[in-house]
């Protein structure tokens, strides 16, 4: 069977694994790849595949359709909104994803972002290597509101960084749990607390109908002044010409973006907003939780074949 690696960041360990087990896999090495990328240049970096180790690329209907040998899609992190999944249903692909291996280091990187805007050791940092001394008071990330918009597994890691810094942490979700708030030390709000009283508001969850624009000009006049919006979801969860237009008026304090409607992106209305930090999706990019991943993807393929995967990786059984 042919294993075409699409996902950046493949380490040589995770290859040889699945060469070892007879598969016949090679690593994609052409043009990036990501959401939203043409189905043309998707087919032919795929058109062989029996198995597709993926990244964030879009598998529309149209594309699934022309890829006759495919039998699985392991994808190596755990969103799937760029998967037609209906259309896998139809074709008897089979699907996977790295659950638990990505949770804790996204939680991670929206720490960073919090911690970021919470001292800027950035500016100071600037200051000081222009031989400037110009001690500063910034706001501190104790005693500020950090609200979360999903409450899953990355918002539960998210809750489990920030309150030991003495954050006051609220969250908002569809199916709360109200065990959650002993477990993790948070509260249930309603939606428009949560938009009220954040000093930060981090975005966690997954990209559906219901979500697209999720964060528009209407969620962010409800917004605290000067807040401060992170978005580790998907890109399309936000409005970014309504997220620009609250960042040049002042409405935003600051945003701090890891992804974006089209991938790779290089043309962002956010890249003009001067209290803007963005990154190019590596929330869950670090040299450990990266190698975990890859295992986990391959494993997810090997157990697959096998039969004897866990169901915590399935998200559909293939038949073909």
């Amino acid at each position: 069977m042919n294993v075409v690696i699409t996902t950046v960041n493949f380490t040589d360990t995770a290859l040889s694994k699945l060469k070892e087990a007879g598969l016949n896999a090679w690593k994609y090495s052409g043009p990036a790849l990501g959401a939203g990328v043409s189905e043309d240049i998707l087919y032919e970096a795929v058109k062989d595949a029996d198995i597709i180790i993926a990244g964030t690329e879009t598998y529309s209907l149209s594309l699934l359709k022309r890829l006759n040998r495919l039998k699985l899609i392991s994808r190596n992190g755990i969103g799937y909104d760029a998967i037609d999944l209906n259309a896998l249903k139809e074709l008897g692909i089979g699907l996977t994803r790295t659950t638990g291996f990505v949770e804790g280091a996204v939680a991670e990187h929206v720490m960073a972002y919090v911690l970021y805007f919470a001292r800027r050791i950035d500016a100071q940092n600037k200051l000081m290597h222009k031989h400037v001394w110009k001690p500063t008071l910034e706001p501190g990330a104790k005693g500020k509101t950090l609200a979360l918009y999903g409450f899953g597994g990355i918002g539960k890691e998210i809750a489990k960084r920030a309150v030991p810094f003495k954050m006051n942490v609220i969250y908002y979700c569809r199916h709360p749990n109200l065990e959650d708030e002993k477990t993790y030390g948070v509260k249930y709000v309603d939606e428009e607390t949560l938009l009220r009283e954040g000093d930060f508001l981090s975005l966690n969850v997954p990209l559906t109908d219901s979500t697209f624009h999720l964060i528009d000009k209407n969620k962010l006049d409800q917004m605290k002044t000067g807040s401060i919006l992170i978005n580790i979801a998907r890109g399309p969860v936000i409005d970014e010409f309504a997220v620009a237009d609250a960042l040049k008026s002042g409405k935003l304090g600051a945003a701090a973006v890891d992804v974006f409607p089209t991938e790779p992106c290089t043309n962002s209305p956010l890249a003009d907003c001067s209290t803007t930090v963005l990154t190019p999706h590596t929330a869950s990019s670090t040299v450990g939780n990266s190698a975990e991943m890859n295992i986990a993807a391959v494993d997810n393929v090997l157990n697959y074949l096998k039969g004897t995967l866990n169901n915590r990786y399935l998200v559909i059984k293939g038949v073909r």
